[in-house]
């Protein structure tokens, strides 16, 4: 039982997030502290901190190996995790110590161990260990996936600049330096020694046009001395600047898009291989949950059953309590369930793109709409009663009136 808790507690998004929260709390800290260290100043809270920070990685790795045991390393967040750890315990409580124990006469050695505590700053490499946190939130996600996809456009993109601009460095050789180099002009010689004087400055020169960054003072003077040279620098402007730029944003786009679906993909293949690995523990739990051997459960019989078989139950349909589990099961509102309608209830909620809350609404709904069909019924029942009613009342009402006019002619007579 209490490794189960302990699972569960481990794999809630909450803990997750907390554990991450801390991880950049942490580096936080380091960054102050070596801050704080420059300017010589006391670090006695910054060294209190890193003991809490370790005990809790420490902690939440002991409750890694109590819920799992040794197994837990085949995760390559744990392992990584487990190093980092590790190499904290040693850089803390044997290195530093050592250290600090040492005498003067010791400074070589001290010198020599100091470097190992250089190990402490891996401990920002936990941030990566948050990154797994981003899956949370979908948009950042997207956007880190993004990032990641457009690796190689990026790549390609960045050689094709290189290209074009060691090409037209070298245009810049011959419209530029060559000619105007020794011109009696001082301000023009100036800007030529400055930004054209060789291929590689000539090339940084002309980065500033990718990102147009204070182009117009490099291309003004030029093109006011020597109005050929707009032939060379209008065409670099709108191929450069403004078609590759752009064209390099739809790629990214369409790598974004593209990527979205393959997501969209890998995400639904992995609900139907984990529909398949449920399919069954699900037929397992309903034999459990059926207590009297009739081939149905009721909600009496969810509620009786033992404490380990509804929680398993609840965390198999991500449900509040065992009164809502069951109407979500219970498509056809009978009170009582079979093992096809439990396992489809229950692969229906695993396999859905919609959240649970979706499909407790749509359920909802579902009741709304069936009650309103059955109060229509009720309501055209009662219209025909009415109805009846009214055609009756009338018969008796003409018949009423017809005896009326009889006694009313027999009293005349």
């Amino acid at each position: 039982p209490y490794r189960l808790r302990v699972d569960k507690l481990l794999s809630n998004q909450r803990f997750d997030a907390g554990v991450g929260i801390i991880i950049v709390v942490n580096s936080l800290c380091m960054g102050l502290e070596t801050t704080f260290e420059i300017e010589k100043r006391d670090l006695t809270v910054f060294e209190v901190l890193e003991h809490v920070f370790l005990f809790v990685y420490v902690a939440e790795l002991a409750l890694r190996f109590f819920a799992y045991g040794i197994s837990c390393l085949k995760s390559p967040w744990v392992a990584f995790d487990f190093v980092l750890v590790f190499m904290g315990v040693v850089s803390n409580y044997i290195v530093g110590p050592i250290i600090a124990n040492l005498g003067e006469g010791s400074q070589s050695v001290k010198d020599s161990m100091a470097g190992l505590l250089v190990l402490r700053m891996l401990r920002l490499f936990r941030l990566a260990r948050a990154v797994r946190l981003l899956v949370q939130f979908k948009t950042l996600w997207m956007l880190i996936r993004g990032l990641i996809g457009s690796a190689g456009t990026i790549t390609y993109t960045f050689g094709l600049i290189l290209l074009i601009l060691y090409i037209c460095a070298c245009m810049s050789m011959e419209l530029v330096t060559k000619k105007w180099m020794d011109t009696d002009d001082e301000v023009i010689s100036a800007l030529v020694k400055d930004l054209f004087p060789s291929i590689p400055v000539a090339m940084l020169t002309l980065l500033q046009f990718v990102s147009m960054d204070s182009i117009a003072s490099i291309y003004h003077p030029l093109i006011v001395k020597d109005p050929v040279l707009l032939i060379f620098f209008l065409p670099f402007i709108l191929v450069v600047s403004i078609s590759l730029m752009n064209l390099v944003t739809a790629v990214i786009v369409e790598g974004a898009i593209e990527q979205g679906n393959q997501d969209r993909e890998a995400q639904g293949r992995y609900k139907q291989h984990r529909l398949k690995q449920m399919l069954p523990g699900l037929r397992e739990l309903f034999k459990a949950l059926d207590a009297n051997g009739d081939g149905t459960v009721t909600l009496e019989e969810i509620k009786e059953s033992p404490p380990e078989l509804k929680q398993k139950l609840e965390e198999f349909m991500q449900a509040d309590s065992v009164d809502e589990l069951f109407e979500m099961v219970d498509v056809d509102d009978s009170g009582e369930v079979d093992i096809d309608e439990f396992v489809d209830g229950i692969s229906k909620v695993v396999t859905a793109n919609t959240s649970v809350e979706n499909i407790r609404m749509l359920k909802q709904l579902s009741f709304t709409r069936k009650e309103l069909q059955e109060v229509k019924g009720c309501v055209t029942k009662l219209e025909s009663m009415v109805e009846e009613l009214g055609k009756q009342t009338a018969g008796v009402l003409e018949e009423i009136k017809a005896r009326g006019t009889e006694n009313k002619q027999e009293l005349m007579l």
